[in-house]
C-alpha cells in the first residue's frame, strides 16, 4: 500500500511539472501589449505637382493668374514666397502677361485654386530639334 502512495504522489509531482511552464507561460494581457510599440509612421512627403499653360488672364490686385491649358483652365495664385523666372533669369509678377506660356509647381488647394511655389514664364519660343542622325537628310547618289 505504501509502494502505490508513493508511485501516485511521484506521479502526480510529474505531472505537476510537466504542466507548470505551460501555464506559466499562458499571459492574462491582450496580446497587442506584447507586441513591440509600433515605429511612428514616417511624415508622407508631399511632392509639389505641375501646372502648365498659356496665360488667359491676369489679375494683379490678387496675384493670380488664369491659365488656358489642355485640361481647360486654371487658376494659379502667386505669393511673395514664389519663385518667378522669366526665360530662366529672376523674373516678377508682372513679366506674367496675357499669351505667355508659363509652367510651374505648386499644391492645388480644395478649391481648385493653384498655390505656385515656382512659376517659370517663357517668352522665348522653344528652340526647333535637330534632324536626327538617323535619317539622312539626302539620299545617296545612285552607284555608292
Amino acid at each position: 500500500m505504501k509502494s502505490i502512495t508513493k508511485l501516485s504522489a511521484i506521479l502526480l509531482a510529474a505531472a505537476t511539472c510537466a504542466v507548470w511552464p505551460a501555464m506559466a507561460q499562458t499571459d492574462s494581457k491582450p496580446a497587442a501589449t506584447n507586441a513591440a510599440p509600433a515605429a511612428p509612421a514616417a511624415p508622407r512627403i508631399q511632392r509639389a505637382t505641375q501646372f502648365r499653360g498659356a496665360i488667359a488672364g491676369v489679375d494683379s490686385a490678387s496675384m493670380t493668374l488664369t491659365l488656358k491649358g489642355r485640361n481647360g483652365e486654371t487658376k494659379v495664385k502667386v505669393t511673395s514666397a514664389t519663385k518667378i523666372k522669366k526665360d530662366g533669369q529672376p523674373g516678377q509678377f508682372s513679366d506674367a502677361v496675357e499669351g505667355v506660356r508659363v509652367a510651374g509647381s505648386g499644391k492645388k488647394g480644395d478649391d481648385g485654386v493653384w498655390t505656385a511655389n515656382t512659376l517659370n514664364i517663357m517668352t522665348k519660343a522653344a528652340a526647333p530639334k535637330a534632324p536626327s542622325a538617323a535619317a539622312p537628310s539626302t539620299p545617296p547618289a545612285a552607284g555608292q
